[in-house]
């Protein structure tokens, strides 16, 4: 008897642990956050052509610029006035740093045409937990300015062969 009585429990432990493992419930799906992207085809051009007006385009507005192969970013880092508080309000981390606004355009050569797909994003470090360090997030931008800034780059960019989608 007394040997049964551990056994027993041991098994009722493991019973239990099982029942309480198994799970009837969906798995979740993982959000897909909004977002309001934009697409150009530049016609008669190369993808380098391409790059180097969206990089002159930047420029001009005075943002940071990073390229990759068949990839634009530029990036507003300096924030000020009202601008700065709705980017606060919409990153809603009291812990976050490096608050910039980023746009992307990613560039796809098609011939002799070039497709640009444009997004707008708030990129910031926040910690994502007590102990560990920093970590880059990223959060949409939905918004009516947002959307215009990207537009006013693409429009400056593609002057002369351009086709909105």
């Amino acid at each position: 008897m007394k040997q049964s009585l551990p056994r027993l429990a041991s098994m009722t432990m493991t019973l239990v642990l099982i029942a309480g493992c198994s799970s009837k419930s969906e798995p979740k799906i993982p959000k897909v956050e909004p977002s309001r992207p934009a697409e150009v085809v530049i016609q008669a051009t190369s993808i380098s052509q391409a790059k180097n007006n969206i990089m002159s385009a930047c420029s001009a507005k005075r943002l940071q610029i990073q390229t990759t192969r068949d990839e634009v970013t530029c990036a507003l880092n300096e924030l000020s006035g009202s601008r700065k508080r709705e980017i606060e309000r919409l990153v809603n981390d009291e812990f976050a740093t490096n608050i910039q606004i980023v746009t992307q355009f990613k560039l796809k050569e098609q011939g002799s045409e070039v497709s640009v797909a444009a997004n707008t994003y708030v990129q910031y470090l926040a910690p994502m937990s007590v102990l560990s360090g920093p970590q880059a997030r990223t959060r949409s931008l939905v918004d009516d300015l947002s959307y215009n800034e990207m537009s006013a780059l693409l429009e400056q960019a593609t002057q002369g062969g351009k086709s909105f989608k």
